[in-house]
């Protein structure tokens, strides 16, 4: 082979493989989980700079960190800075002034929302809180648990009332089981309080009906797993991203389709109350502009590039309606 034909051959293997990087192919069954979304990119209203201070959810750490090289890759002199302790610790460094938002894994309450006011009435700000993608929570039960399902409703959570006297054993007859399965004792194991996911669980569990159960509270996701694999009784709650583990499996959520939406959905959504919404909280001025350096940091949170950084942590996007809801709340700062 001449040098001239090694040169043409050099050129189709570089052009193909060139090709190959510019155009992956998809698989055709493949669902986009920004199906939607590609019109609304991030289009900047004009390069920002300073300091961005973010704490809170070890849920969205991950997604926090691809936001802020997302970002600062459009606004070099930006900083960030990200602390990720959990869903309360984020909240209270917020409500300190130690960040300039929290990231969270469950919603604000009303005693937050409270003292954030009782706070923000000297510097005249107001709070603005931000549903910035969601995550699919998941039942695990032992291995041996012979249900299909958990049924929930709105009333009642996942465990039916009943008569029984106070400090009765709730039993797995009360969460639908039969036969031998019934008479065993329900053993609840949940994550510490302060995280988003234990949040979860209570409302979740019980409803509106507040029955009264011990919860088992664990430091870590592997523990909690391990728990429920030990005990026949076992029940827990964690996010679908948190992976499987020996010994337990997942039990979907039934819900009736007359059900009530819960009273903290995200406007514009139609998810199930097993998808939790995760939130960015800011403290921006009662009247007037935003600061741009917030604005534009939300605006980018919302978009396209946003809602990929959300999905490459493997958690859920906004969905169009959503993410156009948000906006539409917002008004000025985030439209473009």
């Amino acid at each position: 082979m001449d040098a001239k034909s090694v040169l043409v051959l050099v050129g189709l293997v570089l052009g193909a493989v060139a090709a190959a990087w510019a155009e992956p192919p998809a698989p055709a069954s493949a669902v986009d989980p920004l199906d939607g979304l590609e019109t609304l990119g991030y289009q900047p209203l004009a390069v920002v700079s300073g300091t961005l201070r973010l704490a809170g959810s070890t849920t969205l750490q991950q997604a926090a960190a691809l936001w802020a090289e997302g970002f600062t890759a459009v606004h070099p002199d930006v900083v960030m800075a990200i602390e990720s302790a959990g869903s309360d610790a984020g909240w209270k460094a917020f409500l300190a002034g130690a960040a300039d938002a929290a990231i969270l894994s469950r919603p604000v309450t009303d005693t937050e929302r409270k003292a954030f006011a009782e706070r923000a009435a000297v510097g005249k700000q107001k709070l603005v809180v931000v549903p910035v993608g969601f995550e699919r929570l998941v039942w695990i039960v032992n291995a041996a648990n012979p249900l299909t399902e958990l049924r929930w409703s709105p009333a009642t959570g996942v465990i039916a009332p009943a008569g029984d006297a106070a400090g009765a054993a709730v039993t797995w007859s009360r969460l639908g089981a039969s036969g031998d399965g019934a008479a065993v004792q329900l053993r609840v194991h949940a994550t510490e309080l302060g995280s988003g996911t234990r949040w979860h669980l209570d409302r979740l569990l019980t409803g509106t009906t507040a029955t009264p159960i011990d919860v088992t509270e664990h430091a870590s996701i592997k523990d909690l797993a391990g728990a429920v694999a030990a005990e026949r009784g076992g029940l827990g709650l964690i996010g679908d991203n948190d992976g499987a583990w020996p010994g337990v499996r997942a039990l979907p959520l039934a819900i009736p389709a007359d059900a009530s939406p819960v009273a903290d959905a995200v406007p514009g959504s139609e998810r199930t109350p097993d998808c939790r919404p995760l939130f960015v909280a800011l403290a921006v001025p009662q009247d007037g502009e935003w600061p741009p350096l917030v604005r534009e940091f939300l605006a980018y949170v919302l978009s396209w590039q946003g809602q990929l950084d959300v999905v490459q942590d493997g958690l859920l996007p906004l969905t169009r309606a959503e993410v156009l809801a948000q906006r539409e709340i917002l008004g000025g700062p985030v439209e473009r």
